[in-house]
């Protein structure tokens, strides 16, 4: 009897140890859990509020953006024992123990309204030759980039935006992207690099596309000096934004870039996304598309291009990202590459377009829990 009283005893007591040992292991495994779950949710709702604005932008609707600036959770665990004495007939009293563990967390998002002077400067001011630079370098390629991020080079247009009877004629459009297409070529032999060079005695910047020896005799570094009238032959050239001085008088061992702003970016995406024929036959109004303009079929379309949302009356199965507007779903498929990598893309500059705002109340707190 007493050997069955020890054994109880021990019980409760390895009972106790385990209770606190799981409790901290616990802990630190729903902490782990909980981090990566914020996190993904994080990035799926950033992607999709993206992704609306730029469905917003095909129906020329009004975008708004609300950044989430702060979570915070408050995390509790509750662990009890309790033993007690149970009398059985045959063998006498015994120590009985029964326990429970408990663990809940209130999370609370602040969210914060994207607007005012600084963020409309920041989204309607363009791109610079830095960040233009630092996108190369963060694993970009440079026809993808250009296609996007520029307006012009040397004076030949890229087109921009929805299409109206002065836009960019089709032949300059096809030669601004015969020229991104000859970089591409180039940059993917290793033959072209972006770099950026700081002064010691000056706190300006120059920035420079350097021309490997082992493609200058090239045909496409040929072509590409020829259509934007340069100096042959030459390594570096030096990248700077249009001036006056010029037009007046050309530089040779100059490219003059113009980027475009990140409302420009958009809304030059925005064309890739398709409205549903419903709509159509409603008769609600949109712009044509650039496809339509240029006479280009989807599956023709040149690198800039390369995002395509499509649209469905129920939900998508299989999408990278997904929305819901006007009675329609809009979605990039997940078997799209091309299509992510741009979105990809664009998610990163609106990073560097959007960061260091100083943002000012009012936010919007919620207790997620409650």
């Amino acid at each position: 009897m007493d050997q069955i009283k020890k054994a109880s005893t021990r019980f409760i007591v390895y009972s106790a140890l385990i209770t606190l040992v799981g409790c901290t292991s616990f802990g630190s495994a729903v902490l782990t859990g909980e981090r990566v779950n914020y996190n993904a949710a994080l990035q799926i709702t950033n992607d999709e509020q993206l992704l609306l604005n730029l469905v917003r932008l095909r129906y020329m609707d009004s975008t708004a953006f609300i950044e989430v600036s702060s979570i915070t959770a408050q995390s509790s665990f509750q662990s009890s024992i309790q033993g007690g004495r149970v009398p059985l007939p045959s063998i006498g009293p015994m120590f009985g123990i029964t326990g429970n563990l408990g663990y809940s967390t209130q999370p609370t998002l602040v969210y914060t309204p994207l607007q005012g002077e600084d963020f409309i400067r920041r989204l309607m001011s363009p791109l610079t030759l830095e960040r233009l630079v630092l996108l190369y370098h963060s694993g970009w390629d440079i026809e993808r980039l250009f296609s996007l991020s520029l307006k012009e080079i040397n004076e030949i247009h890229n087109i921009s935006g929805p299409p109206h009877p002065d836009s960019v004629p089709s032949h300059e459009f096809r030669k601004f992207t015969y020229i991104v297409k000859l970089l591409g070529k180039l940059d993917a032999q290793n033959g072209v690099d972006l770099l950026m060079e700081s002064k010691p005695d000056s706190e300006t910047q120059q920035y420079y596309v350097h021309f490997f020896a082992h493609v200058l005799e090239t045909s496409e570094a040929q072509d590409l000096v020829s259509l934007l009238e340069l100096q042959p032959n030459q390594n570096y050239y030096r990248l700077a934004y249009p001036s006056v001085q010029k037009e007046k008088a050309p530089v040779q061992d100059t490219i003059y870039l113009r980027p475009r702003s990140l409302l420009g970016i958009m809304s030059f995406l925005s064309q890739g996304v398709e409205v549903p024929r419903q709509h159509d036959q409603e008769g609600i109004r949109i712009t044509s598309s650039l496809y339509e303009f240029l006479h280009l079929p989807n599956e023709k379309k040149p690198h800039g291009f390369s995002l395509k949302v499509k649209s469905q009356s129920t939900r998508p199965q299989r999408a990278a990202v997904a929305v819901h507007y006007r009675d329609y779903w809009f979605f990039i498929d997940d078997a799209d590459l091309e299509s992510k990598g741009t979105f990809s893309l664009l998610n990163q500059i609106f990073a560097l377009q959007a960061s260091a705002i100083s943002v000012t109340p009012p936010v919007l707190t919620l207790p997620v829990g409650q």
